[in-house]
């Protein structure tokens, strides 16, 4: 029998994936996101993951939050290939929920979980030995600066939610991104949004960003800001 605390957060993120027209949790993404539920619980009071502990707040501010962007992601990887990146993983969001829903769904695609953090990039090696998603679904232990050094490893789409404004991103995320890659990051409407973009498309061009409105009644104001920078001269200039 699951702990009350997983077992509603469970619930009511049934509820409002619902409500929000997505596809319930199969049984085999159901069990990810309880193994990462249990494994946040362990360690949240140790290293500080998250401030967010009420069941009905952690279904809706960070599942369904990291879940609306699965339809995004998909459209941009319409042959089901590709490799992820989650950049600032932290407690595994939106990183594992995604992995739960994508590598499930398609065989063909890889996440990496990239933390600077080494605490928190042990939690999160905890919560992927626990998923059963290795060797798809692996930790990086590293800066993103790190990553680009020597052209290593590129991804298709990298994800970031609450790590940094757009500028820094954007900075952070081209030189591994593939030539055709897109950065997906999580932004709210009021949060100093307009300045943000107004400061990107001064660096890299207004024609390399695109503002998704999300549109789910849980999620006020939120937007997913696509960019693809190796759209921009000014970027590729600098990769």
């Amino acid at each position: 029998m699951l702990p009350p605390t997983e077992r509603d957060t469970l619930e009511e993120l049934a509820r409002q994936l619902t409500a929000a027209t997505l596809p319930e949790l199969s049984d085999a993404e159901r069990a990810v996101v309880t193994a990462h539920l249990r494994l946040l619980d362990a360690w949240n009071p140790a290293i500080n993951l998250t401030r967010v502990s009420d069941p009905c707040e952690r279904a809706t501010r960070h599942f369904l939050d990291s879940l609306v962007a699965v339809p995004h992601i998909e459209h941009l990887l319409p042959d089901g290939h590709g490799k992820i990146a989650d950049l600032g993983s932290g407690g595994g969001f939106p990183g594992i929920p995604l992995a739960a829903r994508l590598l499930l769904r398609h065989d063909g695609l890889s996440m990496t979980l990239i933390e600077s953090i080494g605490k928190k990039a042990r939690f999160l090696e905890a919560v992927t030995t626990a998923s059963g998603l290795a060797p798809r679904l692996r930790v990086a232990h590293a800066r993103a600066e790190d990553l680009a050094l020597g052209g290593g490893v590129r991804f298709d789409v990298i994800t970031a939610r609450a790590i940094a404004p757009l500028g820094e991103l954007i900075r952070l995320a081209a030189p591994i991104l593939t030539p055709r890659g897109s950065l997906l990051a999580w932004k709210r409407a009021g949060d100093d949004v307009d300045a943000e973009l107004s400061a990107a498309s001064s660096y890299i061009g207004s024609s390399a960003i695109e503002v998704i409105s999300v549109n789910v009644a849980a999620l006020p104001g939120a937007l997913l800001v696509r960019v693809t920078p190796h759209e921009s001269e000014r970027v590729r200039a600098q990769v």
